[in-house]
């Protein structure tokens, strides 16, 4: 358990949630970027951010500051998040491509590709660490 101030934790969501929408963009691609991952994550990590700032906020005016931390929801928000962002899928003109972001890359490199997760299983994931995120943040808020 970590004990910290109200308005650090605050400060490094703002810097977690400002690189990761351009990480879900920048892995994917095509309207699948524009309509999928940055309305839905973008408007997620707008919502919470302003949720989170509201709630210091109203700690600070009752002095309450301190918050405590599980250090159990870190490891699986950004285990989730990892997997998401390297197997995030784009779009291949009108349809879904058949890979994601790491397979891809490592066949342009002639590397041989021994993991490729389908669509649904990295929805999953997305929607899973989007559900650990907001769980931790209410737990902190």
């Amino acid at each position: 358990m970590i004990t910290t101030n109200i308005w650090l934790v605050f400060t490094v969501y703002l810097i977690y949630a400002l690189i990761s929408i351009p990480l879900f963009f920048m892995t994917s691609g095509g309207w699948m970027s524009i309509f999928f991952y940055i309305a839905f994550a973008g408007l997620f990590y707008i919502t919470t951010t302003i949720f989170l700032f509201f709630s210091a906020t109203a700690r600070t005016a009752k002095r309450r500051t301190k918050v405590k931390i599980k250090g159990g929801f870190l490891p699986k928000i950004i285990g989730l998040q990892t997997f998401v962002i390297l197997f995030n899928y784009g779009t291949c003109g009108d349809t879904i491509c058949y890979q994601g972001f790491l397979p891809n890359l490592l066949e342009e490199a002639s590397f041989p590709v021994i993991f490729t997760p389908p669509f649904v299983v990295v929805l999953l994931a997305l929607l899973l660490y989007l559900a650990f995120l907001s769980m931790f943040l209410l737990d902190v808020a």
